[in-house]
């Protein structure tokens, strides 16, 4: 697919300010009366103006199509996925991927305890529970959270509910099926609400197999199984005081991943999340804390060979501990004042188990990470004021005292030639100071401006900050195999550590116009703009190559610069006794460069854009969505990024309720094209499976899927 037919697209649909968010971006909601959060407007009670939000019917859209909690926000405006396992997609806002984008499940961050990251914060809570999230790029608040220099993802789970008087037991169960991967899942939610205190159990159950590409062939490892189960209890001893507890247990049995060279074949998560608000003098007073456990097993699913003993055995134990306070007051003729504090601990083991009868992998344990740890400490101010009836800024500033440190460690041998590369890295590794502190400072100003009630204008500057993680600090091994088992982008490069990282600080220009015409499902423009200057970008150097042709590389610090513009909007068409209907779409493009080395930073998405005519009837709404991305040739050299054509998706989706009875369905690639995933990477449990034969290939995307969600309430 050529430029032209997207550019071209987007020029038309903009020159009649016909576009805007798809189906997944619905009218922001109130948020809860004593919940303090920015609202970067001088609208109380609405999200940014630069913030997507998904609520609603964008969510149950979402539901029908995918168990992952991350794909619920695919279609938002500068969301894109780097493809991972089907449970466990990787985010990238605006062209930062991963770690550099901070998440959020109802507050609490979660620590990636894993060399190939298959344990993301989104794979912590299933698409069943979310019940909104806000997407928040560039300008996030300081209050939001640090450590990232993409932004925030904020994933909030169904608020407590309480009864007007007596005792209301009521809930709902749900069913999910797609043909593509024989999926199917099952969820429950009970709750009993008092006046003053309420419970709710939540569970969720999905499993898939492989799923089939559009030319019928089955991509290998993709098949997946979960369980996710949580138990809220609250109390609202007074109106606007509110205190609760969710005990939260995740467990993945098994999980394919189509572009790593190890698969999961066990992940389990224990959570405990505490949280109090209530008024203190003219203010609120929020205080959180929570534990985290994370037990996570990798080796080979029966795509790569796996056996039910043998293989390559890694194990990866985690915990994260953190608490926050924060306080929020009115200050006559300042404006809304915001101070916190947080506290932030994470701690890993990573080793692989020696292998009997192996000479590579015997006779000690191989030692990753040993006894490592990422503590941060932070405190942040943030001052919100409307100096004006047209005008409300927000300026904000953050402190965190980074500090990461870990123990020796050993190869599977001191003494075999085959481990010779290891072990003389360990003896490197084990002499070497190797605790390190970085002191990172966050900013974010910005102002909205509403001449009027249909125009608003954001625009702000933030500088964004974020430290190493373990494996970019601590990943040792030199050998071919051992440096090939940590890699987090799916490319099959092999990467090495390096301990003298310094943090990365992301300086951004950000700005938005939001314009719509007053109406109820009238006309909306939505137009954004920005820049980030990235200073020691970690990056990757060559440093050899690995046994397969893939390169062996080295993660390093360098200047990267990232710019790109998004378009959303839409438009009523007509209006019938069939009912309303409406032109949106979206539109995103962005670009990255390594400015040291010339190169193209790394799965950038290429020119995408979704365009739907949407017809609304009652409670029914039915939708056809044309999907268009355009080919991937700005490709990483370093990583040996493969290109990828442009293609053409035509999606059909459906949704409505019937009584207590509600259900979304759907028809993706409604037309059975066969394409590559931009963001994919190399199809390595297919290179594996078919007897490593080469050329490698992207890994590709689902053919035709006809999906259906059920849930109905009692």
């Amino acid at each position: 697919m050529k430029h032209t037919l997207l550019g071209g697209t987007a020029a038309t649909l903009l020159a009649s300010a016909g576009i805007v968010l798809p189906a997944t971006a619905q009218t922001p909601t109130e948020l809860p009366p004593i919940e303090a959060q920015d609202s970067g407007a001088a609208q109380d009670g609405a999200v940014a103006v630069g913030s997507t939000e998904v609520t609603g019917a964008g969510l149950e859209a979402g539901l029908a199509t995918s168990s992952d909690s991350l794909r619920l926000i695919s279609r938002a405006p500068g969301v894109a996925v780097q493809s991972n396992g089907g449970l466990a997609s990787l985010p990238i806002l605006r062209g930062l991927a991963d770690d550099r984008v901070g998440v959020l499940i109802d507050g609490q961050q979660s620590t990636n305890y894993c060399p190939n990251h298959m344990n993301p914060v989104t794979s912590y809570i299933d698409a069943s529970r979310v019940e909104r999230v806000v997407v928040t790029p560039t300008l996030s608040p300081v209050s939001m959270g640090g450590d990232n220099i993409a932004g925030i993802i904020s994933i909030e789970s169904r608020a407590p509910e309480f009864s007007n008087g007596g005792v209301d037991v009521f809930g709902e169960a749900g069913a999910t099926y797609r043909s593509v991967s024989n999926g199917v899942g099952a969820s429950l939610q009970a709750n009993a609400a008092g006046e003053k205190v309420s419970a709710r159990y939540e569970a969720s159950w999905n499993k898939a197999d492989n799923y089939k590409s559009g030319a019928g062939d089955e991509v290998r490892s993709t098949l997946y199984e979960n369980y996710d189960q949580s138990l809220l209890l609250a109390a609202r001893p007074a109106e606007d005081v509110l205190l609760w507890a969710r005990i939260s247990q995740q467990g993945v049995p098994y999980e394919g991943f189509a572009n790593q060279r190890m698969d999961l074949t066990d992940n389990t998560s224990t959570s405990v999340q505490l949280h109090g608000e209530g008024p203190l003098g003219a203010g609120i007073l929020t205080a959180e804390a929570s534990w985290r456990s994370v037990d996570h097993e990798m080796n080979f699913l029966s795509d790569k060979g796996g056996a039910a003993t043998g293989g390559m055995p890694m194990i990866t134990e985690g915990e994260d501990v953190s608490a926050k306070v924060s306080y929020d007051t009115p200050v006559e003729g300042i404006g809304q004042v915001r101070v916190g504090a947080e506290l932030f601990r994470a701690s890993m083991d990573d080793y692989w188990p020696a292998v009997p009868g192996s000479m590579m992998m015997s006779p000690l344990d191989y030692v990753n990470i040993n006894d490592g740890e990422r503590n941060r400490t932070g405190v942040w101010a943030e001052w919100e004021a409307s100096p004006s009836p047209e005008w409300s800024t927000l300026l904000g500033m953050r402190y965190e005292r980074v500090e990461m440190d870990t123990g020796e460690v050993q190869p599977y041998s001191w003494t075999s030639m085959m481990s010779m590369p290891d072990a003389m890295a360990a003896m490197a590794f084990n002499a070497a100071d190797r605790a390190r502190e970085d002191d990172n400072i966050d900013v974010t100003a910005k102002a909205t401006w509403r001449p009027s009630d249909s125009v608003a204008v954001e625009f702000g500057a933030a500088q964004k900050t974020r430290s190493p993680n373990l494996y970019e600090r601590y990943a040792w091994g030199r050998g071919s195999m051992s440096s090939s088992m940590t890699n987090m982008t799916g490319d099959g490069a092999g990467y090495v550590g390096d301990i003298d990282l310094e943090p990365e600080v992301a300086r951004s220009l950000a700005a938005t116009l939001d314009w719509t015409d007053g109406a109820r499902s009238g006309r909306i423009l939505r137009l954004s703009a920005w820049a980030s200057d990235v200073e020691d970008y970690i990056d990757a150097d060559r440093i050899g190559s690995l046994k397969d042709g893939l390169p062996m590389l080295q993660f390093a610090n360098h200047e990267a610069e990232l710019y790109g513009l998004e378009a959303t909007g839409a438009m009523p068409l007509w209006q019938t006794g069939y009912g309303d209907t409406r032109f949106t779409g979206t539109v995103s493009w962005a670009k990255g460069e390594n400015k040291d080395t010339g190169d193209n930073l790394y799965n950038i998405a290429p020119l995408q854009g979704l365009f739907a005519f949407e017809n609304t009837k009652g409670v029914w709404m039915q939708a056809l969505e044309l999907e268009l991305v355009d080919e991937k040739d700005d490709i990483s050299a370093v990583r040996q990024e493969l290109q990828t054509p442009g293609y053409v998706l035509i999606h059909l989706r459906a949704g409505g309720e019937i009584g207590r009875v509600r259900f979304a369905a759907a028809i993706e690639n409604l037309l059975d094209q066969d394409y590559d995933l931009p963001l994919g990477g190399i199809a390595f449990g297919d290179y594996k499976y078919g007897g490593r034969v080469g050329p490698f290939h992207q890994v590709a995307g689902p053919g035709r899927s006809f999906n259906l969600s059920l849930n109905v309430a009692f």
